[in-house]
């Protein structure tokens, strides 16, 4: 080998080394490209799909307002007294005083309000609230709702302290809700003490809310059903339209995370 072709190689050597540092120097330099971790794509949540029908003929259900809490929350309970929050609803459908309840409340998770209407008769007529659940609250969360039948004196449907976590993602869960007397108001029926639709025209105080509570049986129990008018009731400004067989409605609820 020549000196010449020597120091040819010798040269093209160096320029290759030269490169190869420049380009490691440019790649670890401060223009280098920050390293991006992998995101952690495992939901920190569960979420629900909660679902109302009326199953009746002639009871319009008043707006929903639906609680996910642990064991230390109770909406109701047959065979207890009424809260005071409870009693609005089934007197009135009112759930503001329930709202202010739950918000003070350290034992609820989270809640959802439906539609600011009532939830007409009728099958085909439906409200769906989305409650979203951490994932670490999950083992320990109920769902509870109470809403009016609106032509009663203080008849209400719903369901309290129903289990979430044993609903498997994708899943659903169909309850039949019976029709449920808070026992706070005496069940005359009449167009002053009716606030729903059926007295409308009736010429009657229709009161709602009467903190007064005359019923004879004070407790929350099962509700007896309408007699109205058409039965002998004297007192009743209801008809038959307005008597319905349990269940009154049909909560589904879905899993969808």
């Amino acid at each position: 080998m020549t000196n010449s072709h020597s120091y040819k190689v010798r040269g093209a050597l160096s320029a290759l080394t030269l490169s190869m540092t420049a380009l490691i120097s440019g790649c670890g330099g401060d223009n280098a490209p920050a390293v991006v971790p992998p995101v952690d794509m495992t939901p920190t949540t569960a979420v629900f799909e909660v679902t109302l029908v009326n199953l009746t003929a002639g009871q319009p259900i008043s707006p929903l307002l639906a609680i996910v809490h642990n064991d230390s929350f109770s909406l109701f309970k047959e065979g207890d007294v009424a809260s005071t929050a409870l009693e609005y609803i089934a007197e009135s459908g009112n759930t503001a005083p329930l709202a202010t309840l739950i918000a003070d409340s350290k034992s609820v998770i989270t809640s959802a309000a439906g539609a600011a209407m009532p939830l007409l008769p009728g099958t085909s007529n439906m409200v769906k609230v989305t409650l979203t659940v951490p994932l670490a609250n999950l083992a320990t969360s109920r769902l509870s709702f109470a809403s009016m039948l609106g032509n009663t004196n203080d008849g209400f449907t719903g369901v309290s302290g129903e289990m979430l976590s044993n609903l498997t993602v994708n899943a659903n869960r169909n309850i039949d809700l019976l029709a449920y007397d808070a026992g706070t108001e005496a069940n005359t029926e009449s167009a002053n003490t009716v606030p729903g639709p059926a007295t409308a025209s009736s010429g009657g105080k229709r009161e709602a809310f009467n903190p007064m509570r005359d019923d004879i049986i004070s407790t929350i129990h099962v509700h007896p059903g309408i007699v109205s008018k058409d039965d002998g009731l004297p007192t009743s400004a209801l008809t038959q339209a307005q008597r319905w067989d349990n269940p009154v409605a049909t909560l589904m609820i879905r899993r969808t995370q």
